[in-house]
């Protein structure tokens, strides 16, 4: 401001003041100035066209008034600020004093642009102070890179995170590149047609590091264009550890899932071998009770009785892993199951007058649906003695039976012992009993309801338990139609 003022001094004008263009707030901001009186001056701002700093910002010329002229001060590329003067009497334009203006207003836009350069510098000196604080800290390597028309790849940037990545300290991008695991090179060059074509990726793949280690590497790219140029901007990230701890669990997993098929082959194995020897044994009884006159009668009834629980036992065993493993084929055929549901209930009448417990049928009529009587009737045999069993005398078992526009909903429930809530989710599960049978020495296999399950979902139906409205459990078939 120091020319401006000497000219005002010289031709005896009143004020000099430039004023700073402030593009963000769109506004035109009073930045110093002089005055022949010594009292300063209130900050004012313009908004572009307002008041003649104003005006000159929006025309980017010269503009003379009577007592008044303003000079845009040019920056780089738009108008930076604006030089305005008050006479204090009518001048008229004066070419030659307008030269000398201008030549200020130059001035003082070489010196704006210089102390905005000045400014950037520091600020992006400052900014790439913290970025490095940031990145000395972090593991992972962030970098960039220029994609050139030839598709070769000159690097830009490149944090010191490179080392926990590469193994050690690597001088490009096209280095970078010369260590992927050959096995990986389809997969990476997919990767980089993505960036080149501008369009944003990440792929993880195995890396031969400066210290000849293999690691695997997630990177993420985002691709720009920036004054006609390509770059990309990306992270690579160590993730050998997750990945190795991934192939390890996958492996548990396989020799999980191989001892759980030998496991099942051995009780299927077992259960075969014990079933012919069992059965002579409860023969064998069967033939012996049958004597009028035996002295250890009471004995052989327990060893009746212990062969057909046995019996039943190497049964569920055989059903259950020829289920799980598909090798018994569900035969469905068209069946009424009101009457399927009726034969069940009546022959089950016995067991629950002997308890006693009142046994009620709901059933209504039923449409026809496809499935196998055999296996049907042994989830219903399933269900209403694990129901006449775990209900005390005086309780009642209910079945009902209703029909939808595709499925038939079969219900059992029981005023009985219940199941605790958090148990109800292993109720399914082989050899799982509920805490409210085993605490009251209930005996069970806890296979039933296992093979019950596996039957329903053989047909494509569902199966599941709830506690009963009024106590006890209720369970609920469902089967498509």
């Amino acid at each position: 401001m120091a020319a401006a003022t000497a000219v005002a001094t010289e031709l005896d004008w009143v004020r000099a003041e430039y004023w700073e263009v402030d593009e963000e707030r769109e506004v035109i901001e009073r930045a110093g100035g002089w005055s022949q009186a010594e009292a300063g001056h209130e900050a004012v701002s313009f908004r572009r066209g307002e008041g003649l700093p104003g005006a000159v910002w929006a025309r980017g010329a010269e503009l003379w008034i009577s007592t008044a002229i303003g000079l845009p001060v040019h920056g780089e590329h738009q108008v930076a600020g604006v030089l305005t003067f008050l006479t204090g009497t009518e001048v008229p334009r004066d070419d030659d004093v307008l030269t000398v203006l201008h030549d200020i207003a130059a001035q003082v836009g070489r010196f704006v642009e210089r102390r905005r350069a000045e400014d950037l510098t520091l600020a992006l000196a400052a900014a790439r102070r913290d970025l490095n604080r940031v990145v000395q800290n972090v593991n992972d390597c962030i970098w960039t890179v220029e994609i050139m028309p030839d598709a070769h790849v000159r690097p830009v940037f490149i944090t010191p995170g490179a080392t926990g990545v590469f193994g050690g300290e690597t001088h490009g991008a096209d280095e970078q590149t010369e260590r992927i695991h050959p096995d990986d090179l389809d997969a990476f060059a997919g990767f980089r047609d993505q960036m080149t074509a501008g369009r944003a990726g990440e792929i993880e793949c195995r890396v031969i590091g400066v210290d000849g280690r293999i690691r695997w590497v997630w990177t993420r790219g985002m691709p720009r264009i920036e004054d006609g140029h390509l770059y990309v901007d990306g992270i690579s990230t160590n993730v050998t550890e997750r990945r190795e701890l991934a192939d390890q669990r996958e492996q548990q997993m396989r020799r999980l899932e191989e001892l759980d098929r030998m496991k099942d082959e051995l009780v299927a194995v077992v259960s075969h071998e014990l079933r012919n020897p069992i059965a002579i044994i409860a023969a064998y009884t069967e033939s012996l009770l049958e004597e009028p006159e035996l002295a250890w009668r009471p004995e052989l009834a327990v060893i009746e009785r212990t062969s057909a629980h046995l019996v039943h036992l190497v049964e569920d065993l055989l059903d259950l892993a020829r289920l799980e493993n598909g090798h018994t084929a569900i035969d469905p055929r068209p069946l009424r199951p009101e009457r399927l549901l009726r034969q069940a209930v009546q022959e089950h009448q016995r067991n629950a007058d002997a308890r006693p417990v009142t046994l009620v049928a709901e059933i209504g009529a039923l449409p026809v649906v496809p499935g196998d009587a055999a296996r049907l009737r042994q989830v219903l045999d399933n269900l209403l003695s694990n129901a006449i069993k775990y209900t005390p005398a005086g309780g009642t078992v209910t079945v009902t039976a209703g029909a939808t526009d595709t499925t038939v909903v079969v219900a059992v429930t029981d005023t009985g012992i219940g199941i605790p809530a958090e148990q109800y989710a292993q109720l399914f599960t082989r050899f799982f009993r509920a805490s409210t049978a085993t605490d009251r020495k209930i005996k069970g296999t806890g296979l039933g309801l296992a093979v019950t399950k596996a039957i329903v979902e053989a047909h494509g139906g569902t199966i599941a338990a709830e506690p009963g409205p009024g106590g006890g459990t209720r369970f609920t078939v469902t089967l498509p139609r």
